[in-house]
């Protein structure tokens, strides 16, 4: 639920993914501030989470997490680039940065 008691809603126009793993289909949004990636690279505020993603932040799977990550066509293209083993870490240390920037519980949205 939103902070005030009610389901958030998406705007009409706006098309929201998952921005753990690019799902068309976010549930859930966690509050976050804004913060850098390790390249510098900025994530402004509050992430959205597909079921499947929120399920492995509930339930600590780090490890799942980062692995899911690599669904996202931009993680594709890195693990390309980077090679599997140091995007998964770079996925984790990017969700680590999300962790800290979180402020306050994760609340589900409507559809």
């Amino acid at each position: 639920m939103a902070p005030d008691g009610q389901a958030a809603e998406a705007k009409e126009d706006q098309l929201m993914i998952c921005d753990f793993c690019s799902s068309i289909a976010p549930a859930w949004c966690y509050p976050a501030e804004s913060f850098f990636d390790m390249h510098g690279s900025k994530s402004v505020e509050d992430w959205m989470a597909c079921e499947a993603c929120h399920a492995l932040i509930v339930a600590g799977d780090r490890n799942g997490l980062a692995r899911r990550s690599l669904l996202a066509p931009a993680v594709r293209r890195a693990v390309g680039v980077m090679g599997r083993a140091t995007t998964i870490l770079y996925c984790r240390d990017l969700h680590d940065r999300f962790r800290k920037a979180r402020r306050g519980a994760a609340y589900r949205i409507a559809a």
